[in-house]
């Protein structure tokens, strides 16, 4: 479902005011998660094309709307355990984005380097395996699936 989607659903069927169109607050990914789960009877859900104000200078703009990029989250009950999408490959276009961000594409001479010469269409996610493993035990906080939890008094093991 795509996130503008998402959003608008959840602000129908729960008559919650979209506060933040730009990112899914933890409310709404919790509320998403039920209505996945009445509706589809689903556990999971994949929510696509956050707004490109949102997501990093790597995440490909959307070739249909370059307000939305071609990322996802992907929500299990609710709670958000991964994170992808698919990333810039053209030189050019990593340039103009970066550009648009405020950045500096000077300061990313190395990773501009590969780009330059022949990045090939690629994509990626970034796992939350202390979250997926919260989820599947059952554990009410994410501290109890990590080996070596750090909080403001914990900042080494």
């Amino acid at each position: 479902m795509t996130f503008a989607r998402a959003k608008e659903l959840v602000s129908e069927k729960y008559g919650r005011r979209i506060r933040d169109p730009f990112d899914l607050e933890p409310e709404e990914e919790r509320l998403i998660g039920e209505l996945f789960l009445e509706e589809y009877g689903s556990d999971f859900v994949f929510v696509t094309h956050y707004p490109s104000k949102k997501r990093p200078f790597y995440a490909m703009d959307d070739p249909a709307d370059p307000r939305y990029t071609l990322s996802f989250d992907l929500l299990l009950r609710g709670l958000e355990i991964t994170t992808g999408g698919q990333r810039i490959h053209d030189y050019e276009e990593q340039k103009a984005k970066m550009l648009a961000k405020g950045m500096d594409p000077e300061g990313f001479s190395d990773y501009l380097m590969i780009h330059k010469y022949g990045m090939p269409p690629h994509g990626g996610l970034g796992i939350g395996l202390e979250r997926l493993l919260m989820m599947l035990t059952g554990k009410s906080n994410v501290r109890q699936c990590v080996l070596f939890p750090r909080d403001q008094s914990r900042l080494e093991p």
